[in-house]
């Protein structure tokens, strides 16, 4: 103001005239940041308001109960991504702190690509999901078995080519064929690896040309990556992605970081929920599939499970069929690293989610629940490992604070003595340890027989711990109690006939 009074009269009208400019300007540029703040403080799901504080606030407790320094998540409405966020305090590879470009590994997830191309391929005509593969291009490791010219795109998408996982699973030597083709569901990375050389094959294009193409390209997906890029001279600090979390394991320890330096068709991208929801927006935009594409992805292929609705496998997703709703479904499962995917085409919502633990997973039901609630309770019922809040996890965050069993025997106790453990609590807890501590699980399974003697699983899982430790007389004792009570998380025949014959010889 002192500064205005000692203008000349003759430059006072100017001077005020450009300070009127100057208010009005930073008065519309406030009413704008306060128009997007008001735009942002919610988004709408399966007719709900969701106040973005108030989720954010959940996420952010839920992830730090189960232990997850990093999740990335991105919610679909009417086929548009209408939130996103990224969560944790993870410090990236760039040592920075995580943010919304900070990418996670896809694993899994990472098949929907091919999947995408696929059906694309179909409707310009230049593949049938119904012709043997064989007829495109043969596969020389799988010539040793004859039922290999039977393996049509259609059964690798569905998983039921009978191919093996991945080669080392078994035999390391030999590729082989679980099943007849066609005939059951035997998930398949392998399959996948041989799809994307077929349509390289048939487009004459590499597998990251043709996805860059036909996907990233055209949506300007800026933070996915199908594979590690070397800089100049192998240089780190040029190495593309830079910006990426390293994963961990339940215990919140790192695992080591997996660089796939050449693209995996089945399991190599890395990715953000925010770039992977535009993904599947786009891919459920009959401008990009027709309606009869959709309509065949979604047809029942193979079952895979019964529940409240029957789960079938269709032509690249997992489905959860009903008379009210069409739900696709996929999870990856990297080491140190889960995701998960789910949505509904007639409803056009869905979430999208990615961690940096092996705990991942656990959130599932809580997320769904938080956004757009669809009706997939069923699916987490008979889960080994149960979905956040448990009292297991809760056992678990004990022993991350304190980085001892000390404390978490003696909540043990207390929610022991209030009733409040479940017949599946103690065997959750003893198979997480059985590795890190092995003594600590023997404990749990041996309190959990105490408690709740019908129960099947603690006496299966002890077993296999005995086994272990080459105590062969004491785990076919167990592995017998665990068969008279029709144990069923594994076929322990196998494992009764070489406890016998380990103790006979």
């Amino acid at each position: 103001m002192n500064l205005l009074e000692n203008k000349k009269a003759y430059i006072g009208f100017k001077k005020l005239n450009t300070i009127c400019k100057v208010l009005i300007a930073v008065a519309f540029i406030s009413y704008t940041q306060s128009t997007l703040s008001q735009e942002n403080i919610s988004f709408t799901s399966n007719g709900r308001e969701i106040s973005i504080a108030d989720f954010n606030k959940e996420v952010s407790q839920m992830i730090d109960n189960v232990g997850i320094s990093g999740l990335s998540l991105a919610v679909i409405e009417d086929n548009k991504v209408v939130f996103t966020n990224f969560y944790g305090n993870e410090i990236a590879s760039n040592q920075k702190e995580m943010n919304n470009e900070t990418v996670f590994e896809a694993a899994s997830l990472t098949k929907m690509y091919l999947v995408y191309v696929v059906h694309q391929l179909v409707y310009e005509g230049k593949i049938d999901l119904d012709k043997p593969m064989h007829e495109y291009l043969v596969h020389k490791d799988l010539e040793h078995d004859a039922r290999y010219k039977q393996i049509t795109a259609r059964m690798i998408l569905s998983h039921s080519s009978g191919i093996e996982n991945w080669r080392w699973n078994n035999n390391k030597e030999v590729l082989e064929i679980l099943s007849n083709p066609g005939e059951k569901f035997v998930y398949s990375g392998e399959g996948f690896e041989y799809l994307a050389k077929v349509v390289e094959h048939i487009l004459d294009e590499s597998y990251q040309e043709y996805v860059n193409k036909r996907i990233i390209q055209p949506l300007q997906l800026k933070n996915t990556y199908l594979k590690y890029e070397k800089g100049k001279e192998n240089s780190l600090a040029d190495e593309q992605p830079s910006n990426y979390t390293d994963g961990y394991n339940i215990f919140g320890e790192k695992v080591k970081k997996w660089k796939n330096y050449r693209t995996i068709p089945a399991s190599g991208a890395h990715t953000t929920a925010e770039d992977y929801g535009k993904f599947l927006t786009f891919f459920f935009e009959e401008n990009n599939l027709p309606k009869e594409r959709i309509d065949d992805l979604v047809k029942p292929i193979v079952g895979v499970g019964n529940g409240k609705y029957p789960l079938y496998m269709g032509a690249g997703y997992f489905m959860i069929l009903n008379d009210e709703n069409k739900i696709v479904s996929f999870s990856g499962n990297n080491n140190g690293f889960r995701s998960e995917l789910f949505y509904s085409i007639p409803e056009k919502r869905g979430f999208v989610f990615f961690t940096n633990n092996d705990n991942g997973k656990l959130i599932t039901q809580a997320l769904n629940k938080l956004s757009v609630n669809f009706d997939i309770d069923f699916l987490f019922e008979d889960s080994f490992f149960a979905q956040y809040p448990s009292t297991a996890l809760n056992f678990q965050k004990i022993y991350r604070d304190e980085k001892s069993a000390h404390k978490l025997l003696i909540e043990l106790e207390k929610t022991k003595s209030s009733g409040g453990l479940t017949a599946n609590t103690l065997n959750e807890l003893g198979e997480l340890f059985k590795n890190k501590e092995p003594e600590l699980s023997i404990k749990l399974f041996q309190e959990n027989i105490k408690l709740f003697p019908e129960n099947p699983n603690q006496y299966g899982l002890l077993a296999s711990i005995y086994l272990n430790n080459k105590d062969y007389k004491l785990a076919y004792d167990y592995f017998l109690k665990a068969k008279e009570r029709e144990f069923e998380l594994w076929n322990i025949e196998q494992d009764i006939s070489y406890c016998k014959e380990k103790i006979a010889n």
